[in-house]
């Protein structure tokens, strides 16, 4: 038991250099038959890399892709009157569909949690969210924009 405690205390390093040396001298050293690394010719085999056929670009080329431009939708409009109407919110954003939130017959309580959670779920969807009058608020997903017509009948204070 004690050349195993002894043993693995050398190994940690907690022995002195003594004991080292002593478990030094009782480990071999490694044969010489092992075999040697076999040799290269130093000729390599290269294939080129193939074009595409239809493009004459190559394959690196495939790998971009092209980014969609800003789909433009219909706003839908939401007047929540009782906080549990922000699941109508939710779900227009769900269909990446920009949602009007008019607030102005909501109660100050219920108006404030509105806006909260609209401001979080902009920030949740890296969207938008803007005021677009009195008490009109416009959310919009990422990549959608609001058609030039309804901005207008927004009364053309909405910047997305």
């Amino acid at each position: 038991m004690t050349s195993f405690l002894k043993k693995t205390m050398l190994y940690l390093g907690l022995g002195s250099d003594e004991d080292f040396q002593e478990l030094h001298d009782h480990v071999t050293a490694p044969t010489a038959g092992t075999p040697p690394a076999p040799q290269t010719s130093g000729v390599t085999t290269v294939r080129p890399i193939p074009k595409s056929e239809d493009t004459g670009q190559s394959r690196l080329a495939n790998a971009v892709r092209t980014i969609a431009p800003p789909k433009v939708s219909k706003p839908c409009v939401v007047t929540p009157v009782r906080f549990s109407d922000v699941k109508e919110i939710s779900e227009a954003i769900k269909r990446r569909q920009p949602v009007i939130v008019n607030i102005q017959q909501a109660d100050h309580e219920v108006a404030v949690r509105v806006i909260d959670f609209c401001s979080g779920l902009k920030v949740g969807i890296d969207g938008g969210f803007v005021k677009a009058g009195d008490d009109v608020f416009l959310l919009t997903p990422k990549d959608v924009e609001v058609s030039d017509e309804e901005r207008q009948r927004l009364g053309g204070s909405v910047s997305v």
